[in-house]
Parts: C-alpha cells; structure tokens; sequence
C-alpha cells in the first residue's frame, strides 16, 4: 500500500502517503537537527563561514563537503521518492524554473541556516495562495504584495530592533500585569 497507493486514488490511499511524508518530514528533521549539533555539523558551518579558518583548524574540507553532499543528496532521493509517489509518470516540465524560485524564497524568507523560520515562512507561504482562492483575480497580488513586506521586515534591521522592542514591552507590561 506504501508503494503503490496514491496511484489508486482512493481516499485510504492518500491518507497512508500523507501519513508516510509526514513520517519522512519528522524523521528529517530529527536528522537534520542532530546533524547540526554533531561535530560534522559544526565542521560543515565553519567550512561554510570560513574556509581557510577550518582547515588551518585541521578540519578536512574535502571529508565534510562530501558527508554534506551525501546528506542532501540522500534527503532529496526520499523526497523525490514520496513525490514520485502520486504520480504514474515523473516529467520534467514539472520541475521549471518558477518551482525553483519557489523553494529558494521559502529559505530565504525563512532566514539562511534558520530551520524553524524555514518551516514556518514555508508553511505561510504554501497556505496563503489557497486561503486567497476566493478573490480569484487578486489572490496572486496579495501573495506578492505579503512576500515583499515579509522581504522588507526581515532583512531591514530597524524594522526588526523595532518589532522586537514592541514585543519586549508587551512582554514586560504583561509580566507587570501579572505581578
């Protein structure tokens, strides 16, 4: 049923790969987020920031590239997998330029490096279009109109130290509130 299910159609069918992708999700994620916190992790992230720096330290850089490449690449074949999935036949059209742009802005407003901002502006960015479906003809204005808002707060740092600064006062009055 695992394989062959969503082929079928049948609700039954759907439910199990909805359930096996968030499966993989859960068990990627765990992955990822031990990955991070193991020495190969931190070893990837000072390759990252500063190459010269990791392999004056003695960290192989060739090693660390490779279980990196490794990871992803082995992450992605799950993926790619579970997509496969619902589909009888996999063509290229369905990976197009616009879809890549899609997953690059996904990361990017999410913030590089930031896991949890990753998910959350990924699961904005996919629920916003289907909540906008009943103003047909401006639904796509919309979901511009917010990504470049969310572009403009994110990476404006007065922005950011000012929406802060009202949290910390909400924060502090409630705490005061509360006394």
């Amino acid at each position: 049923m695992l394989i062959n299910g969503p082929i079928g159609a049948t609700a039954t069918d759907r439910i199990s790969t909805f359930t096996v992708g968030v499966i993989m999700l859960i068990i990627t994620l765990f992955v990822i987020f031990h990955f991070i916190n193991s020495r190969y992790g931190r070893n990837v992230m000072a390759a990252r920031d500063d190459r010269i720096a990791a392999e004056s330290v003695g960290i192989n850089i060739v090693k660390t590239k490779t279980i990196a490449f490794v990871l992803s690449a082995g992450i992605a074949g799950a993926a790619g997998v579970l997509y496969g999935l619902n589909f009888s036949t996999l063509v290229p059209a369905k990976f197009d330029f616009n879809q890549s742009i899609l997953i690059l802005v996904y990361v990017v407003l999410g913030g590089l490096g930031n896991m949890l901002g990753t998910i959350i502006s990924t699961f904005i960015l996919v629920l916003l279009p289907e909540l906008l479906r009943f103003m047909a003809d401006y639904r796509m204005l919309i979901y511009a109109i917010v990504l470049i808002v969310i572009m403009i707060v994110t990476n404006n740092p007065t922005i950011s130290q000012f929406i802060k600064k009202i949290f910390k006062k909400n924060k502090i009055k409630g705490e005061l509130d509360n006394d």
